[in-house]
């Protein structure tokens, strides 16, 4: 009897602590943050700049590095494209212009002229308001700085010059109103891989978009600029609260 009992009270023992372990271990894991979203903190956006990866001259051999981490990373098929870093929702290795979903923004009310750009999983609408001239609102910076296969440091590249040093908070009029209605339309002409959609009317942004339209017209291609994009975006769109800015 006594031993039975002793045996009883080691089974009851046992299963206590495996629903322990459980609780420690599985039982409240925090939800993965939405798609779409940037870096949670400021302070990892800083460490990111100052990441050699960012500065896009070929010839420091820092640029190969940055691309064989993203060839390296790939992995199997993520709905149907390639995954991109989970812990940077911004991050891609890819990015094209859409000009069908950019004539059918250009019709909303207000909009006077629109840029749309896709990477794996994130579409960038850059919008020109009417009243609002990004030419005369924009640092002369967004046209120039150019990058090819042979070099180039881009906008944030040099000593001299950094993301603090342009202004991406400045909203080029639009309202969260006007965003909205042109994310969702965005969203609705959309391939079935995108998952988010980020609007901005900030000159700066729009200057730089147009320039790389520019860039693929004369040169056939813009993928030079792809990691420049990758930091462009993280400060233009910090979070998924107001893609305003």
């Amino acid at each position: 009897m006594n031993i039975a009992i002793h045996r009883k009270g080691l089974l009851l023992l046992a299963v206590a602590g495996c629903l322990l372990l459980q609780s420690a271990c599985g039982g409240n894991r925090p939800q993965a943050s939405r798609p779409g979203g940037g870096l949670e903190d400021y302070r990892q956006q800083a460490l990111y700049d100052r990441d050699s990866r960012n500065n896009e001259d070929g010839s420091l051999g820092v640029k190969q590095r940055w691309v064989d981490e993203q060839q390296a990373r790939q992995g199997k098929e993520y709905s149907g494209r390639k995954q991109l870093d989970m812990t940077n929702r911004h991050s891609a290795s890819t990015m094209a212009f859409a000009p069908q979903i950019a004539e059918r923004v250009k019709g909303v009310s207000g909009v006077r002229e629109a840029q749309v750009l896709l990477t794996e999983v994130n579409g960038y609408v850059a919008v020109v308001l009417d009243g609002h001239s990004p030419e005369a609102e924009a640092s002369p910076d967004m046209l120039g700085y150019q990058v090819t296969s042979k070099g180039g440091v881009g906008i944030f590249g040099g000593t001299d010059k950094g993301p603090n040093r342009y202004s991406w908070t400045e909203n080029g009029g639009l309202s969260t109103g006007k965003a909205d209605e042109i994310r969702k339309l965005a969203m609705s002409m959309a391939p079935t891989n995108i998952q988010q959609v980020y609007v901005s009317a900030n000159p700066n942004f729009v200057q730089r978009v147009r320039f790389y339209a520019k860039e693929e017209k004369e040169r056939g291609t813009m993928t030079n600029y792809m990691n420049e994009f990758n930091t462009l975006v993280l400060h233009v769109f910090p979070d998924d609260a107001n893609t305003r800015k």
